[in-house]
């Protein structure tokens, strides 16, 4: 079983033409609401394409607590009440796809998780995701130590909340993690090599756009083009190739592969607004066993 540790969320995406200049206004063209978070996305993309997945992280007791508990039909869900609100996330999208994020952190930001050695017994896979939380480092410290006493493979998504303490922080982490996914921008905020990271972990995925993916491992460095299509919103872009990857990953597929998968999943989700936009599988397992540059 694949689980998830990381914030219950929903995203209010707003459509703008241009995002304004400090002091400066935009005009919203349309608004809609849609279950969200991270690592929540990924499990919820892993459980449509057939996978096992369980989700853990706090919630609140308002309608989009019901939307996100909804969306996720199918994950064994334990999901702590920790404040009146769910969390939130209000995105604004403009006319290239790109998004900008205002957190409002509610039940996200108070972290009570509630996971006994049952829980770390039944999973295989612990795909930790940041909460928006000063306390979010030291929770997934003690997870990652957990999961790895029971022998399970710890997975980081190594986002902005994280990159931006600091490698040394960081590091705490990492003694625990097995693999490691982030995309280019958030990897250079850090300012360490690649080789820095693969001290630590047998598994690197650089995620890095139009530019593609490649995965790197102590011997080798494997790529995958990214795919060439119409971009409406990239708000989960990163999320969905990790589906992609991670379904192939545990499929048995090898590492080019996997990044070929990701990239078919990603490439399909910004072409749609929202974060949980991901191809039929059997549009994915077809794709598998095809050379494409373009879709």
């Amino acid at each position: 079983m694949f689980a998830g540790v990381g914030p219950a969320l929903v995203d209010y995406i707003h459509s703008i033409d241009v995002y304004p200049e400090r002091g400066g206004h935009a005009v919203v063209k349309s608004t809609i609401k849609s279950a969200g978070g991270a690592g929540a996305n990924v499990i919820y993309g892993l459980s449509k394409y057939g996978i096992k997945c369980s989700f853990y992280s706090t919630i609140g007791m308002d309608e989009d607590a019901k939307i996100f508990k909804r969306s996720m039909n199918g994950v064994h869900l334990k999901l702590s009440v920790t404040h009146e609100k769910t969390g939130k996330v209000d995105i604004y999208v403009d006319n290239d796809g790109e998004r900008t994020f205002f957190v409002h952190p509610n039940a996200s930001g108070i972290l009570r998780l509630e996971m006994d050695d049952e829980d770390f017994k039944m999973n295989d896979y612990f795909y930790l995701d940041p909460f928006p939380s000063e306390s979010s480092l030291d929770v997934h410290i003690d997870v990652a130590k957990k999961a790895k006493n029971f022998g399970k493979t710890v997975i980081l998504s190594m986002s902005y909340p994280y990159v931006i303490v600091g490698f040394d922080k960081l590091k705490r982490l990492l003694r625990y993690t097995d693999m490691v996914i982030t995309s280019k921008a958030e990897f250079e905020i850090l300012n360490v090599d690649e080789e820095d990271v693969l001290q630590f972990v047998e598994l690197f995925i650089l995620t890095m756009g139009k530019d593609g993916a490649k995965a790197l491992t102590k011997d080798d460095t494997l790529y995958h083009q990214a795919y060439k299509v119409e971009v409406v919103d990239t708000t989960g872009a990163g999320d969905a190739f990790a589906v992609g990857f991670f379904y192939g990953y545990l499929k048995g597929y090898d590492l080019k592969t996997c990044l070929k998968i990701g990239n078919f999943v990603a490439s399909y989700n910004v072409q749609h607004y929202g974060a949980r936009n991901f191809p039929p599988l059997h549009e994915v397992e077809s794709h598998i066993s095809h050379d494409c540059e373009d879709i």
